[in-house]
């Protein structure tokens, strides 16, 4: 009688996937746009091409085109009804309750944050506050608002989850191209010094003044831009 043969172990079937390369090139993408506008280097209304995102960014036309559709999802982008893709415009009311989301969120965050802070995280804070007052003589907007965003988010990293963060960016991604156009059209604002009792309050250990330096700085920034929005007759 033959003897059985051996039953062969059968590999398991994988799943398929999007080669890894692909997966973050696209989200390379994606966080520079997202970047960009939160930064302000794009206008309220700016129209956006896949082209101009290549361009940005210095990437392929594939992964420009997914990362549009990805931040058209989000509400970071805005697709018209001829197709035309824009950087979203804000109504009055909805930069209103934008505001009142930040300074609730933000605020929350930087308070937290006065339980991990450390004095490397403060002498860089310092620093980027420095830099700030350095760019203004020099009319060096790019700078000031880069070190801004830096500062603030330094802040909120050590205050609250990934999730809440993402929060606070999506945020930041509809008020980043308003602050710029507000720094242009009436110059620089006074953040420096709210910064200075935002690191303060950090020093101290003083959640209520760091809260209410992080509100007083939203909310200064949002005059500057209701009164340059209504000099410009921009809002609709």
């Amino acid at each position: 009688m033959n003897k059985p043969t051996p039953t062969q172990p059968v590999a398991a079937a994988l799943p398929l996937l999007k080669p890894v390369e692909n997966i973050t090139l696209r989200e390379q993408v994606t966080q520079a746009v997202r970047t960009a506008l939160m930064h302000g280097h794009l206008r309220p209304g700016q129209s956006v091409t896949v082209k101009s995102i290549s361009t940005m960014v210095g990437a392929s036309v594939m992964p420009a085109r997914e990362a549009m559709n990805r931040l058209i999802a989000e509400g970071a982008l805005e697709l018209r009804p001829n197709r035309t893709v824009i950087v979203p415009d804000l109504t009055r009311q909805e930069f209103d309750e934008l505001t009142e989301l930040r300074c609730h969120i933000e605020a929350q965050a930087a308070a937290n944050a006065v339980q991990r802070v450390t004095r490397d995280d403060l002498a860089r804070l310092q620093a980027l506050d420095d830099a700030m007052h350095a760019a203004v003589p020099a009319a060096d907007v790019d700078t000031y608002l880069s070190k801004n965003f830096e500062f603030h988010f330094q802040i909120y990293q050590l205050g609250t989850s990934k999730f809440s963060l993402s929060i606070i960016e999506k945020l930041w991604v509809r008020v980043g191209p308003l602050i710029r156009f507000s720094l242009d059209a009436s110059g620089f604002g006074q953040s420096t010094r709210l910064h200075a009792r935002v690191i303060r309050g950090l020093q101290t250990k003083d959640g209520k003044m760091l809260r209410d330096a992080i509100q007083a700085d939203i909310n200064g920034a949002a005059q500057s831009i209701r009164s340059a929005l209504d000099v410009a007759q921009a809002w609709h």
